[in-house]
């Protein structure tokens, strides 16, 4: 069984879709009720195993809530793919440092770092219960570069990248893999302006394959981390960009 939060919209929806399409009994975790039913119904309607649990991840409560019931449903907990965050597509501040309202500054880092760590350490007991599970969090290039002009946003990928770390050498122990991967700039909004199209285009004279990135272009990734291809694999960071960060 694969927990996947954020998984109402844009590139959680498309991960929800491919790891359904695998045989994954597939639970939606997202903060927009009406989103994650829609999601799951879609799925449900083509044939596959998904249920919708709305979620806040920045309250650990709901977050217990949700593992406490997934377990009851599904009887384990295979993956969890730390996807929600706040970003573009949530009218996501930009400017410089000093400009940084401080609860612009609390909100991002709320949900896009907090909400990782409640998750996880919501989700550990029970897989090391298991002595099993995956753990993939969801980072970002600008880790790498600083660009883009969102540091709340930034910070919290890059504690995402070292939480991620830290949790794989606390629980190789138990047998449980926790990895990260960074999705470039990708085309996945629900509606495609002029605006989204011209933001999307700008990464690609940077790439070493000259084209728009797509859902499509991730989902196989967060597969491998999460099937047992990855088992040997732990504490790493995959970046899937089209070759515009060589790491």
């Amino acid at each position: 069984m694969t927990i996947i939060t954020g998984a109402a919209h844009g590139i959680g929806k498309a991960y929800a879709r491919r790891f359904a399409e695998e045989g994954a009994h597939v639970v939606i975790a997202d903060i927009d009720h009406q989103g994650g039913q829609a999601a799951a119904k879609a799925l449900t309607d083509a044939g596959f195993s998904a249920w919708a649990r709305t979620t806040d991840v920045r309250i650990y409560s709901d977050v217990e809530g949700l593992m406490r019931e997934a377990v009851d449903k599904f009887d384990r907990v295979d993956v969890l793919l730390n996807n929600a965050a706040i970003y573009v597509t949530q009218k996501l501040w930009k400017g410089a440092v000093e400009d940084l309202d401080l609860a612009e500054w609390d909100r991002v880092i709320e949900v896009n770092l907090k909400g990782v760590f409640l998750c996880s350490k919501a989700v550990i007991p029970i897989m090391k219960r298991q002595r099993s599970g995956k753990i993939i969090n969801i980072a970002s290039g600008t880790f790498f570069s600083g660009s883009g002009n969102m540091p709340h946003y930034t910070t919290a990928k890059g504690g995402v990248v070292a939480l991620s770390r830290v949790m794989a050498r606390q629980l190789g122990e138990y047998g449980i893999n926790v990895n990260c991967m960074t999705p470039g700039s990708t085309m996945s909004e629900d509606s495609v302006t002029e605006e989204v199209l011209k933001r999307r285009e700008g990464s690609v004279e940077k790439r070493a394959f000259r084209r728009i990135e797509t859902p499509a272009d991730i989902v196989g990734t967060a597969l491998f981390l999460a099937s047992s291809d990855s088992d040997f694999v732990t504490g790493q960071l995959l970046i899937v960009e089209g070759g515009g960060i060589m790491h």
